[in-house]
């Protein structure tokens, strides 16, 4: 499983959460709209939302999120279900 760095309620990328399943869908709920026509949608890697999985753990340090993820995902870290 891949972890990843998200930003979190204190409006830094503090947090950590597994990857959404859903990350890779072209049209997934992760593309950020664009108002202008010469930018194209692109994948918000950062956002959690309603189809992300669980635990979403705050780590309070950027430095410390990016290591976590990184950890966890070197071990193959995963939820207990």
């Amino acid at each position: 499983m891949k972890w990843r760095v998200v930003l979190t309620d204190s409006e830094d990328l503090t947090g950590i959460a597994p990857e959404c399943p859903r990350a890779t869908e072209p049209e997934g709920p992760h593309d950020i709209d664009r108002d202008e026509p010469d930018l194209t949608a692109r994948y918000d890697e950062h956002g959690v939302y309603d189809c992300c999985p669980h635990p979403h753990i705050e780590c309070w340090s950027p430095l410390a999120a990016e290591l976590a993820a990184n950890g966890l995902t070197g071990s193959d870290a995963e939820p207990c279900s």
